[in-house]
């Protein structure tokens, strides 16, 4: 008995349109999984986002997507699991991780419930609010899960293990953090724990890569970095940990020969900051032949970047550069505690133009005391960049974040966490402007970007250096092909 845990990812909210979300391999439930298993554990991981087919109505304006409870509660009855994990990475899906929390209660009064992600690592004792939960896990949970199993197995008091929190006798407690692991060398997922053809045939794994199939990965933990807006540091901390770049491309390798993966996403936070490693893991991937494509979803630290670097990423296969700008206005840069330089940024901009990168960027708009100047300034570095596709985003207080309290001080927060706001759709006003002029906001910046492109491009020259010239091959085609009707599909142009 104790010998069996279950992993879940609970089905998730969206509005009522929504085809199917962004979904992509639970890679931390691979990881803990892993070791586990290697501890004689037996484990099972129910991704219900992966069956966005399956999807149910909430109210008038939103529906749920991801595996029926039904269809839950039998494969739990199936499984039997000791220790139910339930994951709850963000603050918009916290209801969506208690409605399965309560169906696990329904059908099993003693099963251990454990929850993490950084949401859970961001507040514990907001959410264990909830009754129905045991423990909560903050921070990495590999090592804390592994302890959690071994107690249960054994029959030992959960009351004091190391990186978690709990309700004990009727008080929140806080027990003291785990120590980070240091030598990522050391842990890898467990691939066989899912079926990789499934996530192949989600959408989303065709729709924004520009081969298939295409898989994320990471291979760097920790961030250095103060934003006001980012809570991530509650997770994997401050401090950045790596992969050796022979390990980095050993994945790759194995993945590209076993499953035939031919696109990485790397999710790295700072996939960059060592320039070192960076051109070591381009050169691997020459020195092995592997003929693939990667990118990095999640943006690289540009202030760690150069020439060489970028020469190095494209010639191993990197087509797509994302930049975490974030304001194009100084002010608002100082408030989000972000030192960019500017200038720098769009001489980076120019240079991965002219050897071919398709260029992108994060920005935000709407913080708290942020004026209509200020987010103007950043619409007009948007409209004056080379960058090919901007993202725009509405900030958003999530827990754990400065941001978050500067947002509660201003009073902004008199109704609490809003679940279904979204950086793409905010329900969240500031100081200066309501929700929706802060929607109407990002959607004219948008409008105004690809407006401007339009005109540019009326120009066959430019037309030619600036796009054309990036597209050599029936592949690229297809893939500016999927990105143009995204956009025109998200935008809703």
């Amino acid at each position: 008995m104790g010998n069996k845990i279950l992993l879940v990812n609970p089905p998730l909210s969206a509005e009522k349109n929504t085809p199917f979300l962004t979904h992509q391999v639970p890679l931390g439930f691979l990881y803990m999984g892993n070791i586990l298993k290697k501890n004689k554990f037996e484990v099972k991981i129910l991704d219900c986002p992966l069956f966005y087919n399956q999807k149910r109505a909430i109210d008038k304006d939103t529906i749920k997507i991801g595996l029926l409870p039904h269809k839950i509660k039998q494969q739990i009855r199936d499984f039997g699991p000791d220790i139910i994990g339930v994951n709850c990475s963000f603050t918009m899906f916290e209801q969506d991780s208690f409605e399965i929390i309560h169906f696990i209660r329904e059908i099993d009064k003693k099963v251990k419930i454990v929850v993490g992600g950084a949401h859970v690592s961001s507040n514990p004792e907001y959410v264990l609010r909830n009754k129905e939960i045991d423990l909560a896990v903050i921070g990495e949970g590999e090592l804390t899960l592994l302890e959690i199993s071994e107690r249960v197995r054994d029959k030992k008091t959960l009351n004091n293990i190391k990186g978690t929190a709990l309700i004990h006798k009727g008080k929140f407690k806080l027990n003291p953090p785990r120590e980070q692991i240091s030598n990522l060398d050391e842990i890898e997922p467990d691939w066989s724990l899912i079926n990789l053809n499934q996530y192949f045939k989600h959408p989303d794994n065709s729709e924004v890569a520009i081969r298939y199939p295409s898989i994320h990965l990471v291979t760097s933990r920790g961030c250095p970095g103060q934003c006001v807006f980012c809570s991530v540091h509650t997770v994997w901390g401050r401090k950045w940990r790596a992969m050796s770049a022979k390990k980095v491309v050993d994945q790759i390798e194995g993945l590209y020969k076993k499953y035939g993966i031919r696109n990485f996403r790397i999710n790295d936070d700072n996939l960059t900051i060592n320039k070192k490693r960076i051109l070591e893991i381009c050169s691997e991937i020459k020195k092995r032949k592997l003929n693939i494509k990667w990118d990095t979803p999640s943006g690289v630290a540009f202030w760690t970047l150069d020439e060489e670097v970028l020469d190095a990423m494209k010639s191993s296969g990197y087509y797509r550069i994302t930049f975490g700008i974030e304001s194009g206005c100084e002010k608002t840069l100082k408030y989000i505690n972000k030192e960019v330089d500017l200038k720098k940024v769009k001489r980076l901009i120019d240079y991965s133009n002219k050897i071919g990168l398709w260029t992108a960027s994060f920005f935000i708009i709407g913080f708290p005391y942020e004026t209509k100047k200020e987010i103007n300034e950043t619409i007009k570095f948007i409209l004056n960049s080379k960058l090919d596709f901007p993202f725009i985003f509405v900030a958003q207080p999530y827990l754990g974040t400065k941001m978050y309290e500067d947002f509660k001080k201003a009073g902004l927060l008199k109704e609490g966490l809003i679940e279904l706001s979204t950086p793409d759709n905010t329900r969240y006003s500031s100081k200066n402007f309501s929700s929706d002029e802060l929607n109407k906001l990002k959607k004219l910046a948008y409008k105004k970007f690809y407006l401007k492109k339009a005109i540019r491009y009326s120009n066959p020259f430019l037309f030619y250096k600036e796009f054309l010239s990036k597209i050599k091959t029936r592949e690229d085609i297809r893939y500016i092909s999927k990105v143009l009707k995204s956009l025109a599909t998200t935008f809703n142009y």
